[in-house]
């Protein structure tokens, strides 16, 4: 049986919008490695200057929502969201704007713990939103906490895809798959990143349908940003740019 969602209706600003709490999700373990056609053709990986980017995500300050400041806005290619929480590293709520109207928020105060944590992290694996981005009547987030993977026996790095009509989750991304700045998503995939101190560094491909990881591509170390431009796909990492062509995009 699924498990219910909660919903309810909150005045922002001059209008109202619909909350809703998501369920508890699952939390799979890291993918196998992929196997087949590959999406990712690596074509440069340079070395740079360290990147001293902190977030991609704007602090701000302004009215609460539900009892909460916000902490950080930032902007995809049609949404504007507010993340919402204690401080920078408890994010519980995600607010869509289109303009100064507040559209939808999510809870996802149920994302936030996995299942087991190693002792003496407890106060570590807060895994908050740190991206999303909307594509037809889909949202896609991506939920991290900021250490190292053993804290949560690999449970980290998550996107789901979320049915914005029917307030459920469609997929869940296997772990370790997103943990950079921003991720990607186009007609076919989802491109994201992964990487952190002494773990292994990659770029993944996803499946847009279903989450599955389609192909990887192992980067120097931590990827940052991604952007695409054509069908060539632009990684920075914590001292790299990498260029990857992608096929199918």
């Amino acid at each position: 049986m699924r498990a219910a969602i909660a919903i309810s209706t909150l005045v922002v600003g001059a209008g109202a919008v619909t909350l809703t709490t998501l369920p508890r999700p699952s939390f799979p373990g890291p993918a196998a490695t992929p196997v087949g056609a590959h999406r990712l053709v690596l074509l440069a990986s340079r070395r740079v200057g360290i990147s001293n980017v902190n977030g991609i995500g704007v602090s701000v300050s302004g009215p609460p929502f539900h009892g909460l400041p916000p902490q950080t806005t930032f902007t995809t290619a049609n949404r504007k969201f507010a993340l919402y929480g204690r401080d920078g590293s408890t994010g519980r709520y995600l607010v869509a704007y289109s303009g100064p109207i507040a559209l939808y928020a999510y809870d996802f105060i149920r994302y936030a713990r996995p299942p087991a944590v190693r002792p003496g992290n407890a106060g570590l694996v807060y895994e908050q939103p740190q991206w999303a981005q909307e594509r037809n009547g889909v949202l896609y987030v991506e939920n991290t906490h900021l250490t190292y993977a053993s804290a949560s026996f690999d449970r980290n790095a998550y996107i789901t895809a979320i049915d914005l009509k029917t307030r459920r989750a469609i997929w869940r991304s296997p772990a370790l798959v997103a943990n950079a700045l921003n991720f990607l998503v186009t007609s076919r995939y989802v491109i994201a990143g992964y990487g952190f101190t002494r773990e292994p560094d990659y770029l993944y491909v996803l499946d847009r349908r279903t989450g599955r990881v389609l192909d990887r591509l192992l980067l120097p170390n931590g990827p940052e940003r991604i952007t695409l431009r054509g069908n060539v796909v632009h990684v920075r990492t914590y001292d790299h740019v990498v260029l990857a062509r992608l096929r199918g995009a």
